[in-house]
């Protein structure tokens, strides 16, 4: 299991979509925007993760291992590739 804090997981995310120039800047920060909602809508108990932990001072992710990070990337790059990028956070989970 890997434990990062937040920004470490969002630079992860980040740095893999960089690497397909079918993501443009602009989607990478969208999505960034969206994950940090989709936290606040776990920490208000709108929604519910059980990789996600709010300590005192941080937020932890839990991945089973780096192909949770790949997992994620693909599904947003088939979701840009496929213009399908409102059906992506539809469920959305880690």
């Amino acid at each position: 299991m890997i434990k990062l804090e937040i920004e470490e997981f969002v630079e992860e995310i980040k740095a893999e979509m960089y690497g397909y120039e079918e993501i443009e800047e602009n989607i990478i920060n969208e999505w960034e925007s969206k994950f940090r909602i989709y936290l606040e809508d776990i920490k208000n108990k709108k929604t519910k993760n059980d990789k996600i932990k709010f300590k005192a001072s941080s937020i932890i992710i839990e991945l089973k291992d780096e192909t949770d990070i790949f997992k994620i990337v693909d599904k947003f790059l088939a979701a840009v590739v496929n213009d399908e990028l409102d059906k992506y956070w539809i469920d959305w989970a880690l």
